[in-house]
């Protein structure tokens, strides 16, 4: 089932093209990577899908509905997780109140103070922790994790709301190569135990041809290959924007 689809998307900041005419699709369950050189407008495509920004023409369908229209926080009740390319958290709270904010945000509960929520959805919370491996830290104040600890919080809070789509810009970024490859198992690990779609963009190609069903790759603001890694990869054209023709990035 095709649980994402961008029609013709388009936006320019200032008389500046950024996207101009992207279409793709993608289905429940399928991991594809948006790929390009800096400045091809992949973060601007980010923040159309989850609704950071309005496009100037085109839309967003999302399960069959148009959500072109909704404010982030109403796409994210929809089931579209985001994560960012700097890590978005609480560092004065601990980790597990961190999770515990994003369950109280998706049950729509206000608190004027988080003690009152002390007791609430802490298996939950601890329950997301031990999905995305950092439990043991769950005590910690946010501000003390490791970059790649951090970045695992983050998507603890972006799967708080059991997201059927997962947008994920940069989710690797900052992080030691072996935390690299742990966090791409664990993506995948999710896409298949819940049959959430993703939707990453990364600059470590390795990652890129390991995990993905299907790379889309823009240059310019247009997208210039969508197919699957091997395919890319051979492109001509995605190699002379952005690959170059050297043999290092492996499918």
């Amino acid at each position: 089932m095709t649980l994402l689809v961008a029609d013709g998307l388009a936006k320019a900041f200032g008389g500046n093209q950024v996207v101009g005419d992207v279409s793709f699709g993608i289905g429940a369950g399928e991991i594809v990577a948006l790929i390009g050189p800096n400045g091809a407008g992949k973060s601007t495509c980010f923040n159309i899908l989850s609704g950071q920004v309005r496009p100037d023409r085109g839309r967003v369908v999302f399960a069959g509905t148009d959500i072109t229209a909704l404010s982030p926080s109403r796409r994210w009740r929809l089931g579209i997780g985001r994560g960012f390319q700097v890590a978005a958290t609480f560092g004065s709270l601990t980790v597990r109140d961190n999770v515990r904010v994003a369950l109280l945000s998706r049950d729509r509960l206000v608190w004027r103070f988080l003690r009152r929520a002390s007791a609430l959805l802490s298996d939950e919370a601890d329950a997301r922790l031990a999905e995305v491996g950092i439990l043991p830290l769950a005590s910690q104040p946010a501000s003390t994790l490791a970059y790649g600890d951090l970045k695992r919080l983050e998507l603890a809070l972006a799967l708080s709301n059991t997201p059927r789509l997962l947008l994920m810009d940069e989710p690797t970024a900052g992080m030691t190569p072996p935390d690299r490859r742990s966090t791409m198992a664990l993506l995948r690990h999710l896409a298949q135990a819940h049959g959430s779609a993703v939707l990453l963009t990364d600059h470590d190609m390795d990652v890129v041809f390991q995990i993905a069903d299907r790379v889309l790759v823009l240059d310019k603001g247009r997208l210039i290959a969508d197919g699957v890694p091997t395919e890319v990869r051979s492109d001509p054209q995605v190699r002379a924007a952005y690959l170059g023709n050297d043999d290092q990035h492996p499918v």
